[in-house]
């Protein structure tokens, strides 16, 4: 085989450990993902509403506007799409842009929600949104072609489903 162990057919392979971020977590943040962690084990076994609970919990860890409310936020997102929820689901992703959401994933889901929704007009501001927070987001370039390539394909999607005099 030509190239390096890492390499196939030209394209760079990567672990899903390249896209954890190397940073130390101290002991205390530790304790406070803990229910996160109990939530999204239970969320894994199909126990939304023991989820949910762990994950609501894990909340009143974190100050409103942190990391780690983003991450819950995200994760009830998650939870509500899966139970089949679109309300609770827009409403949990709407909280995590109002505490700073910097993921992409975030304005991603809320896209397609609205989009769902027939929603277009807000559907294409998540995803307008969603291009920005790119540039300020932890992610490393292949994560950040990639969601620019959903993010393009979203918008032209939303913009083929408009009337004329919304596409603006």
């Amino acid at each position: 085989m030509c190239g390096d162990e890492n390499e196939r057919h030209g394209v760079l392979l990567m672990s899903w450990r390249d896209l954890i971020p190397k940073t130390a977590i101290s002991q205390e943040t530790m304790e406070a993902l803990g229910p996160v962690l109990m939530g999204q084990r239970l969320f894994t076994r199909g126990k939304y509403i023991e989820a949910e609970a762990m994950y609501c919990q894990a909340l009143e860890q974190f100050p409103p506007k942190s990391a780690g409310s983003v991450l819950i936020y995200n994760k009830l997102g998650i939870l509500y799409e899966k139970m089949g929820d679109s309300r609770r689901a827009l409403d949990s992703y709407e909280k995590g842009v109002k505490a700073g959401a910097l993921t992409p994933f975030t304005y991603q889901r809320l896209c397609c929600l609205h989009l769902e929704a027939n929603r277009l007009p807000q559907a294409l501001g998540c995803a307008r949104q969603g291009i920005k927070v790119l540039k300020k987001a932890r992610t490393n370039l292949p994560q950040e072609i990639y969601f620019w390539f959903i993010f393009q394909r979203l918008k032209r999607k939303i913009i083929r489903r408009m009337p004329p005099s919304q596409r603006a």
